[in-house]
């Protein structure tokens, strides 16, 4: 038994069956070579043991006890200028990695994880960061962002979203770290979750069979430098998260087209790539959107799994949600909506009679930048008799563009209508119309509230109207056409 030392150096030490290795609080142990530890031996490290390879040979930790238990409080440097593996089923209190990599052969439990210098290569197996604080996975400040030491496999990481609001995964491969982070945890804590497991790796299969888009923006690559998995021990139940993807050596990223997409975790069939449900995306230019912020984030995660960076061809200045032209008495009146602009300069109107020979109507000036929903319109007041076309056409401030889809609106002449019985005394009512399909009908309330009427074409021109139950009144029944709408002054006794 090795007990009270404050400095203890030794080549190698070696516990024999029933042994134990004592390093009480403010003692050290400092091993320059390897511990091998029998079964039913025990390590009792309340204070430091530092197992060093300074040069040729080994220097190992290799522990083969069969039952679990805790070391002890104190922490485990491992360093030195070689590689150095670590095998033991019992729970560590910190382990510090300050070599040219920690080899785990079993899957190693530490509550803290303080890394240096060294890839941590897992191989099959996983690192567990068994305390729920943010900081049980923390890097020295020689090794920023984790770009010095990171965790090469898996790395699991117990959580309490309830009272810790973010945690890093400083995940990769073997030759660069690509961290995952979990924010904004303690807004609306995820339920049903204790550990998350993540790993970094290779992206499986091709981009055939692709199909996804996100605000009218399609997607048309997941970049190839990898894709990560995050897998819980159950899906959530309720709450969400946000998510940080640091894309460390991808190619082909532009500012504002690039954005997390997911996968089931076994997929690699680019058919399965899809916009998390219920997800959002930051605004246009912020952090999270940028090539410079050097992440992207993705809010409102609900699920985890495989994760990847999708890319659309363009960064598109605006993103259209609807554009759409309504007859308003002797007019047209033309409305549109885009969900996020960014650059944007101007909005061009294109008109005709018929939709290949469009010209230029007139410009309406664009917000520039724009996170939320941002309406427009504009009025055509001299539209053509017969079909009118029109096309919109947005424009960024570097003459890049998008065009709509062309919409089209019959402005013939104005509709008769004939309705009876009027007023009208069992809900059932008969209209008589000049021309144009009728694509709907409502009843309007003295408080503009609109309800929905069956109805039923008995010949040309001709319908059978029931109308919703409602109080006795003054009401407006409309009719909505391929040429516009037209309303009637109805009375219900």
């Amino acid at each position: 038994m090795l007990t009270n030392y404050l400095l203890q150096a030794q080549d190698i030490v070696k516990a024999t069956a029933g042994s134990t290795i004592a390093v009480q609080g403010g003692a050290v142990l400092y091993v320059n070579g390897g511990i091998n530890a029998d079964n039913t031996s025990m390590i009792n490290n309340n204070g430091i043991i530092t197992v060093a390879r300074p040069g040729a040979g080994s220097a190992d930790l290799t522990d083969n006890t069969a039952t679990t238990y805790g070391y002890g409080n104190g922490k485990f440097i491992f360093t030195g200028t070689g590689t150095q593996s670590v095998t033991s089923v019992n729970l560590f209190e910190r382990i510090d990695v300050d070599d040219a990599g920690l080899n785990l052969l079993s899957n190693i439990v530490s509550s803290n994880w303080y890394l240096k210098a060294g890839k941590v290569n897992t191989g099959a197996f996983f690192a567990a960061a068994r305390s729920t604080l943010a900081n049980a996975v923390q890097a020295d400040p020689a090794n920023t962002n984790f770009t010095s030491s990171w965790f090469n496999g898996y790395l699991r990481r117990f959580i309490s979203p309830a009272a810790v609001n973010n945690y890093q995964f400083p995940v990769g491969d073997a030759t660069k770290v690509n961290m995952a982070e979990m924010d904004s945890l303690s807004a609306d804590p995820l339920a049903g979750v204790n550990y998350v497991t993540a790993s970094f790796g290779p992206k499986p299969g091709n981009d055939v069979g692709l199909s996804v888009s996100e605000n009218g923006t399609p997607y048309n690559a997941v970049n190839t430098a990898g894709v990560w998995y995050l897998v819980p021990d159950a899906q959530p139940v309720s709450g969400s998260y946000e998510l940080k993807l640091f894309f460390n050596g991808f190619p082909g990223l532009i500012d504002n087209s690039f954005a997390i997409l997911r996968r089931p975790d076994a997929s690699s069939n680019a058919v399965d790539w899809k916009v998390p449900v219920g997800s959002a995306l930051p605004a246009p230019g912020n952090p999270g959107r940028t090539v410079a912020g050097r992440y992207a984030r993705r809010k409102k995660m609900t699920t985890f799994s495989q994760f990847g960076i999708g890319m659309s061809g363009v960064a598109l200045p605006i993103q259209l949600l609807n554009f759409t032209a309504v007859k308003k008495d002797k007019t047209v009146l033309l409305q549109w909506t885009t969900s996020s602009e960014v650059n944007s300069s101007h909005f061009e109107l294109y008109k005709a009679g018929q939709p290949t020979a469009l010209s230029y109507l007139d410009k309406v000036a664009a917000a520039g930048y724009s996170s939320t929903n941002r309406s427009y319109s504009y009025v055509d007041k001299d539209p053509l008799q017969g079909a009118n076309f029109y096309q919109l056409k947005m424009v960024d401030n570097d003459n890049s563009y998008k065009l709509s889809q062309v919409v089209k609106i019959n402005f013939d002449a104005v509709i008769s209508l004939h309705v009876y019985p009027n007023p009208v005394t069992n809900g059932i009512l008969f209209v008589e119309y000049s021309a144009g399909k009728i694509n709907e009908m409502k009843l309007i309330t003295a408080d503009g509230k609109q309800l929905n009427c069956g109805f039923i074409q008995q010949a040309d021109n001709r319908l059978r109207v029931n109308l919703p139950v409602v109080a006795k009144g003054s009401y407006i029944l409309q009719l909505i056409t391929d040429n516009g709408s037209v309303n009637a002054k109805v009375i219900v006794q």
